[in-house]
């Protein structure tokens, strides 16, 4: 989200005050939806799917069957699943932008830094931007899909909240 910021900063040539206002909500929406979603981690404590699948024999279900090998594509975080954390944040960020430039379009080339060769993609809007990115944590093997459905909703409600009570623009009176 610093990336897209930055990218954001320097296109639609926002002076130092309005950098430093925009750096700001995306930064306190961020940490608040960390805040809100291991208070949520905590109260819930929903195992994740890598529990769900190696125990799936035992869940009391008999229709379903475990996978005791299966293995996400990454290492799980040492937390309970619900709600996704990714998708919170994502979705809180993706209101502060959306509030910020006051429309959802941003028609954006975004690079992860984190493929070899680098991968890039194309954002129409936040909304996608935040849909991806909380769906990424599905196919990684992190979440089901209500946890980050869940996530990304608050996010974008909390992001709303952040946007409209916190560094508000001041106008200027002649």
């Amino acid at each position: 989200m610093n990336r897209m910021a930055r990218t954001l900063i320097n296109e639609r040539k926002l002076d130092g005050w309005e950098a430093a206002r925009l750096v700001g909500l995306v930064q306190m929406a961020i940490m608040d939806a960390y805040i809100a979603s291991f208070e949520g981690k905590d109260h819930f404590q929903f195992w994740r799917p890598i529990s769900a699948i190696r125990a799936g024999e035992s869940d009391g279900i008999d229709a379903t069957i475990g996978d005791a090998s299966w293995t996400p594509n990454f290492r799980t975080p040492p937390t309970p699943e619900f709600p996704s954390t990714h998708a919170y944040s994502g979705g809180a960020a993706a209101a502060i932008f959306k509030s910020y430039f006051r429309s959802d379009v941003i028609n954006m080339n975004v690079i992860s830094p984190y493929q070899i060769p680098p991968m890039e993609r194309h954002v129409k809007n936040f909304s996608q931007m935040s849909h991806e990115n909380a769906l990424s944590r599905i196919y990684i093997g992190y979440h089901f899909r209500q946890a980050i459905e869940v996530g990304e909703r608050q996010g974008k409600e909390l992001g709303k909240y952040v946007f409209e009570n916190n560094l508000k623009e001041l106008h200027k009176t002649l």
